[in-house]
C-alpha cells in the first residue's frame, strides 16, 4: 500500500517548522538582546508606543489606571462588535452613515494624538 502524499509533506513541514524553532532559539541565545542605554536613545520619559497604541498609551497617562486600561477599551472592543448589529437594527443608510461617521471620528482621532505627541517633543 503506497504512503499518502500528505502524511509525507506533513512529516517534512513538521521537522522544517522545528529546526526553524531550533534556529531561531539558538540565534535568539547568541545575540544579546541590547536593552542598555545610549546617549542617542530617548529616555523613559519620552518612550513611546507604535502610533496605532497612542490613544490607549495618553488613555493610560491621563485617566486613572482601572478607567484607562479596562473600562475604555474594553467599551471600544464591544461598540466594534456591536457594529454589524446595529446596522442591521437601524437599517443600511442610517447605519453607513453611524459607521462613517466613526470611521472619520476615529480618524481625525488618530491624527490628532500624532500631532500632539509630535508637537510636544
Amino acid at each position: 500500500m503506497a504512503r499518502s502524499p500528505i502524511k509525507d509533506l506533513t512529516e517534512k513541514e513538521g521537522i522544517a517548522s522545528i529546526l526553524f524553532i531550533v534556529l531561531c532559539t539558538a540565534l535568539a541565545l547568541t545575540f544579546p538582546a541590547g536593552l542598555g542605554t545610549s546617549n542617542l536613545a530617548p529616555s523613559a520619559s519620552h518612550a513611546v508606543a507604535p502610533w496605532i497604541f497612542g490613544p490607549f498609551q495618553i488613555l493610560l497617562l491621563y485617566l486613572p489606571p482601572w478607567l484607562g486600561a479596562l473600562v475604555f477599551p474594553l467599551l471600544i472592543i464591544a461598540g466594534l462588535a456591536a457594529l454589524p448589529w446595529l446596522v442591521d437594527y437601524l437599517g443600511d443608510k442610517l447605519g453607513q452613515r453611524i459607521f462613517m461617521t466613526l470611521i472619520v471620528l476615529v480618524m481625525v482621532l488618530l491624527i490628532w494624538f500624532m500631532v500632539k505627541e509630535v508637537w510636544w517633543i
